[in-house]
């Protein structure tokens, strides 16, 4: 099942992840250059605990996302501007995993690793599924039948985000990051 979706999808799938890694890879630097090129001068910072309000904060990131996935579906001319999606989605994962190491230490790697990544990863997933079949929807319904498709993909997403942020979140404190 998911060697037939990446088999049919190959050049989405490809695109999706280089754009991502691209994005991870810029995310690092510009935080790192940001703070002098110096990643210990990441300047340290109080500690906000809140996992319903990065839920919410997240869900309409993740929202506004698939939306720029849905253009790919408008036009094929305009699927050349849904990679923004997974270029950003990167972007921020990059940046995050800098700034809760930087600056909040063992907290933000504990955060880091049982939080925020599971949360990148599975957005990222579904973000390629839904970008994929944005980009490969078809005839004259092909507006209407992607975004009940994305709308679909992206409940299973904030359903997963909710148990990440909220029900696992309750058990290690959810770090709002604020930079």
């Amino acid at each position: 099942m998911v060697k037939d979706f990446c088999k049919e999808n190959r050049r989405s799938v490809i695109s999706f992840c280089a754009l991502f890694a691209l994005g991870i890879v810029l995310g690092i630097f510009i935080t790192i250059n940001a703070a002098g090129g110096e990643f210990e001068q990441i300047a340290r910072a109080d500690m906000e605990f809140g996992a319903v309000k990065v839920f919410f904060t997240a869900s309409f990131m993740v929202l506004i996302g698939y939306g720029i996935l849905l253009l790919a579906a408008c036009a094929p001319a305009l699927a050349i501007v849904s990679l923004l999606a997974f270029a950003l989605l990167g972007y921020y994962f990059g940046k995050y995993m800098c700034l809760l190491v930087a600056v909040y230490g063992i907290t933000g790697t504990v955060n880091m690793i049982v939080i925020y990544i599971p949360f990148f990863l599975v957005t990222f997933v579904c973000m390629a599924v839904a970008g994929a079949r944005a980009a490969s929807a078809v005839g004259c319904n092909r507006v209407r039948a992607s975004a009940l498709s994305l709308l679909k993909i992206y409940g299973v997403n904030t359903a997963a985000d909710f148990v990440i942020f909220v029900i696992i979140g309750s058990f290690v404190k959810v770090i709002v990051v604020g930079f």
